[in-house]
Parts: structure tokens; C-alpha cells; sequence
């Protein structure tokens, strides 16, 4: 990286208090691997990844009135408490760029973006929004077309989700001050973390997770919600999987409370409704994710929508099999490398008969499991991607100066 060491970036993160929030977490990663800039974050929460970051750079902590997934439709005294919110964290943000001598603000995700931008602008910086979610029906509503006119980088997380969002903020997109400033950054996945182990240590580790040895395992990973459709899935796939491999148990592992979460609790009566119980565990929250990928026959996914789903990249990097609906990026990622299966998206049937058939077929199981670890290892490596961060950053300098 040319450059990068006179370079102090401001990172915006909001976090929504989901312990499984991959998108926290993928920026926590360049946060942690670009060493050769100065870094400043600033978030709204306590959490592990907190602390990852703080092991990283300086973290200031500062409210902001956004929703967290679960709540419901906002009032008009939200509406009101946040865009005070928003007033105050924009003069936040100007005066920490002019204190902390900031030469580029990133956003992570809207609610940071919306925090945030003003004040970088007032301050005469860039703005990166790093946009980390699209969907395959998605239309773009006036509110995307004055974001991606304010930043200076709409940077997403695949060359797939690049050209979704190109293609649905038309015309805009191709104005000339603003087709040049999509860009597209893969995840980082850490090699320390996820990676492959022996069979033997496999086996171990699905013991010490209680998964039954002789049955096979399915694990769907992330937080119990309507993005997620886990309601869904239990609902329309997992019959037909019981009755395509009625030996093999689903395994949920993510933030799970049905006491206190009308999803949650609407998931298990589903179980309850079709007499799934012995085909489905409810592990819930859990900090050995990575674990739960290597003990995986297979990680499926049936999520609504995606940018660049965490939990494929991570699964592919463990070495085990992944089925997951069409959202963005999946086919670009498993159909584009051969390491893993891709069905039109809502068609629970597919998700099931796929699932079924790479559980009876070890050799193209065996195959993805080769293949995945291989892929990461080149297109999610720290280095890579962090160099590839640094030069964005330069790219983003030059134009700023010229």
C-alpha cells in the first residue's frame, strides 16, 4: 500500500445487539488487518466485537437512537429522538475529524452512514458507505439515490451485489459523477479461526457440541428473524427434508428466546405444529460458531435477503458442505467456484432435495469440502483484502486532493 500510513480513517459502526451479526464482525476483520493506517472507531454498544476492536484501534462510545431488529414500527417520538440523535452525532463527527486530524469517515452500514455523513461533508472529508445488504427484489427509493450522491465510495462486498446496486439506482448510477464510485471489497475471513480440522478432531468436536454421531447434521447459523426465515424454512423445508433424509437433525445456532421474542417463540410452535422435535435442535446463541461450521454434514441458508452471507464464507473456510437459497452473492461464490449448491430463491422444495441429495452423494460432499477452504484461502485472505482496503483509501486521497 502506497501511502496508507498518512491516512487516518474514522470507522462509524452502529451495532443493532445481535450476538450474530456477521456484517459487525466482517468490519471488525479489515479494522483489525489494515495496520498501516490510523484508525479512530466510534460504536454504540458493549460486545465482543467491541472488545476486538478495541484491541485494534481507539473506540469512543456514542449513543444512537436507531432501531434494533426487533422492535416494531417507530413513533412519532422515535422519529423525533432520532433525528436529534443524528443532529448531535454528525457535530460529533465533524469535530472529532477536525480533533483527530480525519481524513476519510467509513460508515458501515445506513444507520452509521446517516450518523455520520453531514459531518464528514461539513469537515471536507470522503465517505465511504460500505453497504452490506441488497435483495434480489430490492427497488432503491429516493433516500439510496441522495446517499450514494453524498459518499465518495458505495462500496458492497461482492462483484454480484456491484451490480445490483448499480442496476437498481438507475439512472442515477450513471450519471458521471457517480458511476465511478461503486466499488467492491470481499469479506475477510480469519485463517486462525475458521479452518478445517482431521476427522478425527471433528468428531470430537460434534461430541462436545452434543451432536448425535450417527446422525447427520444440518446447522443453520444466525439470529432468529424475518430476514433469516428460519420461520419459514422449518415451515415449508423441513418436511420434506425429514421425509427426504428422516435421519438427519437441523441444528439452529444463533439468538434464540422465546420467552421474550414473538419470532422465536412462533419458530418452536412451528416445530411443535409438524412434529419435528426429533429433527430439530434449538442451540441458541453460541460463541464456537466456527465449531458448529466444522461440525457441519451442511450449513443451509434461507435468508430473504443477503449482501455477502457471513455464514457462507465462513463455512466454505471450515470445510463443509453449504445449500443455500440464490441471494445475492451465493451464486457468484459457490456455482462461480464449484463449491456448493444455489436454488432459486423461495423454493423451499429445491432447498430441501438439495440438502437431501448432497447428504446422499459423499463424493461431491467431499469434493465442496475440498474446494471451500482453498477459495477463502484466496479470495477472503486478511492480506489480500487488506491491501486491497488500503489502496481504495489512496484512490479515495488522491481524488480528494485533486
Amino acid at each position: 500500500m502506497t501511502g496508507t500510513r498518512a491516512r487516518k480513517v474514522l470507522f462509524v459502526i452502529h451495532q443493532i445487539g445481535s450476538g450474530a451479526d456477521g456484517g459487525i464482525r466482517s468490519i471488525a476483520e479489515i479494522v483489525r488487518a489494515t495496520p498501516a493506517i490510523d484508525r479512530l472507531v466510534v460504536t454504540n454498544r458493549e460486545s465482543s466485537v467491541t472488545e476486538m476492536l478495541r484491541a485494534a484501534a481507539p473506540v469512543e462510545m456514542w449513543e444512537m437512537t436507531e432501531r434494533a431488529y426487533r422492535d416494531g414500527s417507530p413513533s412519532p417520538l422515535y422519529r423525533l429522538r432520532q433525528a436529534l440523535s443524528r443532529l448531535r452525532n454528525n457535530w460529533r463527527t465533524f469535530r472529532a475529524v477536525k480533533r483527530h486530524g480525519i481524513t476519510i469517515v467509513h460508515a458501515n452500514e445506513q444507520r452509521a452512514f446517516w450518523n455520520s455523513v453531514y459531518g464528514a461533508r461539513l469537515a471536507g472529508v470522503p465517505v465511504i458507505y460500505n453497504v452490506r445488504d441488497t435483495s434480489n427484489q430490492q427497488h432503491a427509493g429516493p433516500r439510496w439515490h441522495r446517499a450514494l450522491r453524498l459518499c465518495d465510495r458505495f462500496l458492497v462486498l461482492s462483484r454480484e451485489m456491484e451490480e445490483a446496486w448499480r442496476a437498481d439506482l438507475h439512472p442515477t448510477s450513471e450519471e458521471p459523477g457517480q458511476r465511478d464510485k461503486f466499488a467492491h471489497l470481499y469479506s475477510i475471513v480469519d485463517p486462525e479461526r475458521y479452518f478445517p480440522v482431521p476427522e478425527p478432531e471433528r468428531q470430537a468436536i460434534r461430541a462436545s457440541l452434543g451432536i448425535d454421531p450417527d446422525r447427520p447434521a444440518v446447522v443453520y447459523v444466525g439470529r432468529f428473524d424475518d430476514k433469516k426465515a428460519q420461520l419459514d424454512f422449518i415451515a415449508q423445508a423441513l418436511p420434506a427434508l425429514r421425509d427426504r433424509a428422516p435421519r438427519a437433525i437441523t441444528y439452529f445456532v444463533g439468538d434464540f428466546e422465546p420467552g421474550s421474542d414473538p419470532y422465536a417463540a412462533a419458530c418452536l410452535a412451528e416445530v411443535e405444529k409438524h412434529g419435528l422435535q426429533d429433527s430439530v435442535r434449538f442451540a441458541g446463541y453460541s460463541d464456537r460458531v466456527a465449531d458448529w461450521y466444522r461440525a457441519a454434514d451442511i450449513v443451509a441458508l434461507a435468508s430473504r435477503r443477503e449482501g455477502l452471507p457471513r455464514c457462507m464464507i465462513e463455512t466454505l473456510a471450515c470445510g463443509s458442505g453449504f445449500v443455500s437459497f440464490a441471494v445475492c452473492s451465493v451464486r457468484e461464490i459457490v456455482e462461480g467456484h464449484d463449491c456448493g449448491v444455489a436454488v432459486p430463491l423461495g423454493d423451499y422444495a429445491a432447498l430441501a432435495d438439495a440438502i437431501a441429495a448432497l447428504l446422499a452423494d459423499e463424493a461431491r460432499l467431499a469434493r465442496y469440502r475440498a474446494a471451500g477452504p482453498l477459495l477463502t484461502a484466496r479470495l477472503f485472505a486478511p492480506d489480500t483484502n487488506a491491501t486491497a482496503y488500503g489502496d481504495l483509501l489512496d484512490r479515495l486521497a488522491a481524488e480528494a486532493a485533486r
